[in-house]
């Protein structure tokens, strides 16, 4: 008879969102794609939901959390399996350490690996995440019962990690192969994919149920995985999320006046609904005196979005041009573009008020 699971990781409910504003619905966002993943699980009537890691964040989630997700996890009602990672590690104080955690919740709350049979011929071995780092997961690993082995560990396929992520639980499809497991299920990686090699799939993301970051790539969902009586495995991939994080670019070249700025924001931002949150950046050379308010700008172009950050790179004039003057308006632009170029939003503005300045015109603040 076939085994099914249902994997999901990285939903880090209570997280905080830095990059744009709208971090309310974002976060009930969070919750809502978890509830979906239940849901999933329920529909395909799912034998088991496993989770790698990242569910929460640890020193945000409280009493509220641990309500919501237990009553998630009773509602499902079958066996939920839990690896930990680094953002919910196992603790005496974690979530996953209360007496009312439900009992169909087993947590592997050790950096090593426990061997739960799942059926006569399908066995799961876990491994969680503790506040100390743990480590290879497979380093050494011996996955030696009969049937399928599926490994649980939330980490890092060491060979693909994205610019800027840190690694945690590194290894590699290599290490899974020696070590016997038959597929890995794991998470860190908020993009979701699936590693194969000649004898199937080695291991599989599901990407976080919602997008966290701008940037991120793959999918942001929740894996089906099927083991079947003649130990085949498929993988299915099932789109979860509802939110997408953009980052796009609107050119404003040549506006004479503020009606202007505020057509090319509308026309930009016209495709994009209530469950984008976006983060755009005005480029071009607008005409001297041409107000670009981002708050007003926010407000007209930016309200049937779940949210609109604006960063104004827009210049009133050819800056480079002018830093080559052998004059005082050559020096102070020349200054001011070098330090504007090195993330000094503040100088970036002072361009503007110094070249209209030298032209003894009023600029709108």
């Amino acid at each position: 008879m076939a085994t099914t699971i249902v994997h999901a990781a990285d939903v880090h409910l209570e997280t905080v969102f830095p990059d744009v504003r709208g971090g309310g619905a974002r976060r009930a966002a969070l919750a809502d794609a978890f509830e979906r993943i239940v849901d999933l699980a329920l529909e395909r009537n799912a034998d088991v939901l496993t989770i790698g890691g990242d569910l929460y964040e640890s020193e945000r989630a409280g009493p509220a959390t641990a309500r919501f997700l237990f009553a998630a996890f009773a509602r499902f009602g079958k066996p939920v399996f839990v690896a930990p990672g680094n953002h919910d590690p196992f603790a005496a104080r974690s979530l996953y350490a209360r007496d009312d955690l439900p009992p169909n919740v087993r947590v592997f709350a050790d950096a090593s690996w426990t061997a739960v049979p799942l059926g006569p011929n399908v066995t799961l071995y876990g491994y969680g995440h503790t506040p100390a780092e743990p480590g290879r997961p497979f380093a050494g690993a011996s996955f030696d019962r009969s049937g399928v082995r599926i490994a649980l560990v939330h980490g890092s396929d060491e060979e693909r990690c994205p610019p800027g992520k840190r690694a945690t639980a590194p290894f590699t499809a290599a290490e899974i192969r020696a070590a016997g497991a038959t597929l890995t299920l794991t998470g860190h990686y908020h993009g979701g994919s699936i590693v194969s090699d000649d004898a199937g799939p080695v291991f599989a993301y599901p990407g976080s149920p919602e997008p966290v970051k701008f940037g991120e790539r793959g999918e942001h969902g929740a894996l089906v995985v099927t083991v079947h009586d003649d130990a085949s495995i498929g993988i299915e991939s099932v789109p979860i999320a509802r939110t997408r994080l953009l980052d796009i670019s609107i050119p404003i070249d040549d506006a004479g006046d503020e009606g202007a700025v505020i057509a090319a924001c509308e026309r930009a931002l016209e495709p994009f609904g209530k469950g984008d949150y976006v983060r755009a950046t005005l480029r071009g050379m607008v005409q001297q005196g041409t107000r670009v308010d981002r708050a007003l700008l926010a407000e007209r172009a930016g309200a049937h979005l779940g949210a609109l950050d604006l960063i104004d790179r827009s210049v009133i004039a050819d800056y480079a041009a002018i830093a080559h003057e052998s004059n005082v308006r050559g020096r102070a632009v020349a200054e001011l573009l070098a330090a504007a170029d090195g993330g000094d939003d503040d100088a970036r503005r002072a361009l503007a008020l110094v070249v209209a300045a030298f032209d003894g015109i009023e600029i709108a603040p």
